[in-house]
């Protein structure tokens, strides 16, 4: 067998054991009744399957859930979670998180993203920020924390987070330990805007 044909043998035979990898996208703040694009295309494998759902169900319609480019309205205000699983030809599956923050103001639908800092925080654009402001010193452990093991990361969301943080923050903090250092950063990025 030529050296080519065996290392050719061996690529293939490696590429096609890499797991999927799913990718929610970015997190959303929109007014009820809005429509928001979410977009899974990042996500990683081959020949995907996608599945959306969302928690709470009550008031929130998904369109085109088995879609990456599925689409999601609340007609009600909250803080909605956008579960995207994505499956590979093989059967393995990966599941990644985002979130939609539902405010009754009126204003645009936008990733967080879109925005700068001050926009993002300011009452002026329709959506008010989602979350409190943690201090500074947390935001620098929450992003080095952001690349830690699963064990390290639940024992900073057990004992690490601020103690103005709501249920909803600790609850998204517990979802995130099985999540990528990217998914992680976002969480960082909600609570750190200034």
């Amino acid at each position: 067998m030529s050296r080519a044909l065996l290392s050719a043998l061996l690529l293939t035979s490696c590429a096609a054991e890499v797991a999927p990898r799913a990718d929610a996208g970015d997190p959303r703040v929109m007014p009820v009744g809005a429509t928001a694009e979410l977009d899974g295309s990042f996500s990683e494998g081959d020949g995907l399957r996608y599945a959306w759902s969302v928690s709470p169900e009550d008031g929130a319609t998904l369109t085109d859930p088995e879609s990456p480019f599925a689409t999601f309205t609340a007609e009600a205000p909250g803080l909605y979670t956008l579960t995207l699983e994505v499956c590979d030809e093989a059967g393995r599956c990966d599941v990644a998180e985002t979130w939609a923050r539902v405010d009754e103001a009126p204003g645009s639908t936008s990733r967080i993203s879109d925005w700068g800092l001050d926009t993002f925080a300011g009452v002026e654009s329709g959506a008010g920020a989602p979350l409190g402001v943690a201090p500074k010193s947390w935001c620098d452990t929450c992003y080095k924390m952001c690349h830690a093991d699963r064990m390290d990361w639940e024992e900073f969301c057990r004992n690490g987070l601020p103690k103005t943080f709501k249920g909803a923050e600790r609850s998204e903090c517990w979802q995130k330990a099985g999540s990528t250092s990217s998914q992680r950063e976002r969480y960082c990025d909600a609570r750190c805007a200034e």
